[in-house]
């Protein structure tokens, strides 16, 4: 258990300093191996326990910042804020890796050879893609994102999305840990032809193909990407604001008219020698309602109006039901005249953050003059001013691949991200959320201009190249995109590469289990 235990930690920490802020990429490739290491000869009943403290494990190293904003955010007291940490970790990554592992260990023990190299690699994207897809669906850093630095080999995202890149490194991995089986057969028998064990030499050559595959298509899309664009083709400037404003004056009426003017007045310095078709401030740049504050609103037209500028602004929204009075987080796109154009209500809302599964007081939030609970949006806006058709998300709704691709099926033609990344409390949180919205770029052929506070405001190409970044506590940034219309093999057939992950993984589980039942006839 102690030989388990330390595996376990040691493949933890390698997944940790894959991830932002560390961006030791190439960890990542062989992060999975100490995992499939341990599950070659366990139970399934001993796998799901080691695999579940495995996803702690890792969680506690990439998102320790939740932790943070668990004790700060939250009226839970020591010890259970920790306690209610773990049980995050628990809950929306523990139960799918646990999972995972038990059936690791099935297959390990029932398939033989490469069928069993290719099934728990499968068998890895499947439950990052259950993971990603059901209950809350918290796709935090999947183990594909690592990659993110990497521009020649996330061009297959656009094909197979995230998956793809997470199939080739839990590939990697499994392969290192038969390489590493052989090595040990080896060197503890000290001679070749003793040894049961076989040089893995056909999951080394899968392995092989599949990274030289992959680079091959990277380098026709980069080249692709960097031929000149043809002089008509339409482009669009923007500017993105993010200001210094805390979290703690959100809400207080106090502050409005104040934070509305550090936005006014950054803007207007920001643009002076631009400019720009359209700004964007992060999301809440506004904590107020702003349907419901006719003088403020008056104020931001005017400045619309002086600027001859569309503006996306993310502030709340109030609106009466039937059911009641509803509040959304959402995004106002406003036109030079300073109307209201139209609106987008965030659709995926954080759970515990933005509605509360448990409804228990001390899961609420500290700051009692917020909103209880959102109600999700049901509309995936697209904007057709100015110039071209595009869409928003907001937050960490980047990190679902199917919403952005929503977006571009229904004409988006570049994408935006509002954030407020205040909630991270750290690099680490901003970086990692940074990291996801380059695949959307990549999987969609879609520009993304990010704005957020407290996290990295900018640019990224559709070749998930970054540009005109900002880091600074507040800023703007000017950037001019290319707009495309044509659709990657992602947008058209969205995640059946996960899907087919999903198919191997079952079919090789399968015909172990028939394969098992077989040998056991035969004696």
């Amino acid at each position: 258990m102690l030989r388990d235990s330390g595996l376990l930690a040691l493949g933890a920490f390698l997944y940790t300093i894959a991830c932002p802020p560390y961006d030791w990429s190439g960890a990542a490739w062989v992060a999975l191996t100490p995992f499939f290491l341990v599950f070659r000869e366990k139970t399934p009943k001993t796998g799901f326990f080691l695999g579940l403290l495995f996803a702690v494990l890792c969680c506690a190293g990439i998102g320790s910042w939740i932790y943070v904003a668990v004790s700060t955010y939250f009226l839970l007291p020591f010890p259970f804020d920790v306690l209610f940490t773990l049980l995050n970790y628990s809950l929306f990554a523990g139960l799918y890796v646990a999972t995972v592992a038990a059936l690791t260990s099935v297959l390990f023990r029932r398939s033989p050879g490469v069928l069993s190299v290719l099934g728990v690699s499968a068998l890895w994207v499947a439950g990052e893609f259950v993971r990603s897809s059901w209950f809350a669906g918290i796709s935090w850093e999947l183990l594909g994102y690592t990659q993110y630095r990497s521009p020649l080999l996330i061009q297959i995202a656009d094909v197979t999305g995230v998956y793809g890149l997470s199939f080739l490194l839990a590939l990697s991995g499994a392969v290192g840990a038969e390489v590493l089986v052989y090595l040990s057969s080896h060197l503890k028998l000290r001679t070749r032809n003793s040894s049961d064990e076989k040089f893995p030499a056909l999951a080394v050559g899968i392995l092989t193909a599949s990274v030289a595959l992959v680079i091959a298509y990277g380098g026709l899309q980069l080249h692709h990407y960097s031929s000149p664009a043809p002089a008509n083709a339409p482009v669009l400037t923007a500017a993105v604001v993010h200001a210094n404003i805390a979290s703690t004056q959100r809400w207080q009426r106090a502050h409005y008219a104040s934070t509305l003017l550090t936005y006014l007045r950054l803007t207007q310095r920001g643009i002076t020698d631009a400019r720009p078709d359209l700004i964007i401030w992060p999301e809440f740049a506004l904590g107020f309602y702003l349907d419901r504050e006719p003088l403020l609103h008056r104020q931001l037209s005017a400045f619309t109006r002086a600027t001859n500028t569309f503006l996306l602004v993310g502030a709340p929204r109030m609106d009466e039901t039937d059911a009641g009075t509803q509040s959304y987080n959402s995004a106002y796109l406003l036109s030079p005249q300073g109307d209201i154009v139209d609106v987008y209500d965030k659709i995926r809302l954080i759970p515990f953050a933005e509605y509360l599964p448990f409804a228990h007081q001390l899961l609420r939030p500290a700051q009692s003059d917020a909103p209880n609970d959102f109600t999700p949006g049901h509309r995936a806006t697209i904007f057709s001013q100015p110039k071209r058709p595009w869409g928003v998300t907001i937050c960490y709704e980047v990190t679902y691949p199917p919403m952005t691709r929503h977006l571009v099926l229904n004409g988006a033609e570049f994408l935006v991200n509002i954030s407020n990344d205040t909630w991270g409390t750290g690099e680490a949180a901003a970086t990692q959320h940074f990291s996801m919205a380059v695949f959307r770029a990549v999987e969609n052929h879609r520009a993304l201009v990010r704005t957020a506070t407290a996290g990295i405001s900018g640019f990224i190409d559709p070749a998930g190249r970054p540009y005109a970044l900002s880091t600074d506590p507040e800023g703007v940034r000017v950037g001019t995109i290319a707009l495309q219309s044509g659709l990657t093999v992602y947008v058209q057939y969205g995640d059946w590469f996960a899907l087919l992950c999903t198919g191997v993984a079952v079919f090789t589980l399968l015909s172990g289990v028939k394969q098992s039942r077989q040998a056991k006839q035969k004696l």
